[in-house]
């Protein structure tokens, strides 16, 4: 293998791994590959129908750049959300790049097989070695943005046994990716990040419509077999902690029912009541970066609100935060983060070819799971959550785009 092959394969690695693995590594991955984009747009190689392909992609984050700094302006709050602005223009820019890279299909699945086992592992040590409770990586990232992220590399893992039952070695890759798949969901569990959790029914779901029934073979049910047999397990071993999670939220649930609202879920929904109230009195230009929480803190004084409501700095949950703090434009920025994946993506859940469903399959499970964990947590308010969304959507986005330059029994070319 050659030394361009390599670095090529490497980038593409750090993008999907290094978010995991190394501190401040999402800004390492997607800023190496945001120099090779200026590089490339430096020599006006990005012509024709390439293009033309990336036009939605980039449109997508360029609103989202804009939503922010139209906000930020607006209200004077312009320092908060410029790390978010400065990660979504470095994402538009690594689009340019990994074009430039040429990415192979079996970097996407080598790098995220990395991303699982990695998180996995090391959730793992941190927990039964080190004693810690909810694990947060090695670098101490939130436990919650780390838990989420690894279990979406988790599935996107799972994805790809779509695309390995046909591979030459298929053993041997099957075998990476369910590791993979273990090794991120078991990192979720241990970070005890319960909001991610309600991405597995989605996802369910979006794995059952790749698969049409009249096309349920052996390997099919094989499949969906591991992944519940993965979720079984998980659920039943006591040093997950998944159980007491779980039970604690179905407590916190039935004591917020009658009048109390102690624990994480009680005051989720007393922040989200407070965000309600808060959007319709500021529906269009919201509250601003940094007015959110002295908003909360007036209502908590009124009454409206218990005591600790007004504790965060963001809404915990993605689609409210952006309207409340953002606007009407920045609520639109966050739908339009979640449509256009599945614009692209979704009509091809049930391609013949294995290569693009499997593509296809990951680039849907990406804003669906997002949009599950964006129902408790606001993962679009830190650069480490829009550089995994913008960056591995953007990989997915090529990858895909050189699938449909090829004939159909040719997608594979490039092992």
């Amino acid at each position: 293998m050659s030394l361009s092959i390599c670095c090529r394969a490497l980038a593409v690695g750090l993008l999907l791994a290094s978010p995991l693995l190394l501190p401040q590594g999402h800004w390492l991955a997607i800023g190496l590959l945001a120099l090779v984009g200026v590089v490339r747009w430096q020599a006006g190689r990005a012509e024709g129908p390439g293009k033309r392909q990336e036009a939605p992609l980039l449109l997508m984050l360029l609103t989202l750049a804009a939503a922010l700094v139209v906000s930020g302006l607006w209200h004077g709050g312009l320092s908060r959300v410029w790390p978010i602005v400065l990660m979504a223009l470095c994402c538009a820019l690594a689009l340019r790049g990994l074009q430039a890279l040429r990415p192979r299909i079996t970097w996407l699945w080598g790098g995220l097989v990395l991303a699982g086992v990695g998180s996995g592992a090391t959730g793992a040590w941190l927990r039964w070695e080190e004693g810690h409770g909810r694990v947060r990586g090695l670098w101490e990232v939130n436990a919650i943005l780390y838990g989420n992220i690894a279990l979406l590399a988790g599935l996107l893992c799972l994805a790809g046994l779509f695309w390995a039952w046909r591979r030459p070695r298929r053993a041997l890759w099957l075998a990476f990716l369910a590791a993979g798949a273990l090794g991120g969901l078991l990192a979720s569990a241990v970070s005890g990040s319960r909001g991610g959790w309600l991405a597995l029914p989605l996802a369910a779901g979006v794995f059952a419509a790749a698969v049409p029934r009249r096309a349920w073979r052996l390997h099919h049910a094989g499949i969906v077999a591991l992944v519940v047999l993965l979720l079984a397990g998980l659920y039943a071993w006591p040093g997950t902690g998944v159980q007491r999670r779980v039970g604690l939220a179905l407590k916190e649930v039935a004591a917020y029912r009658a009048g109390e609202s102690t624990g994480s879920v009680g005051a989720r929904l007393e922040m989200y009541r407070g965000a309600a109230w808060l959007i319709a009195e500021h529906p269009l230009a919201g509250v601003g970066p940094s007015g959110y929480r002295p908003a909360m803190q007036a209502l908590v004084a009124q009454g409206r609100l218990p005591e600790g409501s007004e504790r965060f700095w963001h809404a915990h949950h993605d689609l409210l935060d952006a309207w409340v703090r953002h606007g009407l434009l920045g609520l639109i920025a966050v739908l339009l983060a979640y449509a256009v994946p599945l614009w692209r993506f979704l009509p091809g859940l049930r391609a013949p070819d294995p290569t693009r469903r499997a593509l296809c399959l990951a680039g849907t499970l990406l804003p669906v799971c997002y949009l599950a964990f964006g129902m408790s947590y606001t993962l679009l308010a830190y650069p480490l959550g829009v550089a995994v969304y913008g960056g591995w959507l953007a990989l997915l986005w090529v990858l895909y785009g050189q699938t449909l330059k090829v004939a159909p029994h040719r997608v594979d070319v490039q092992k």
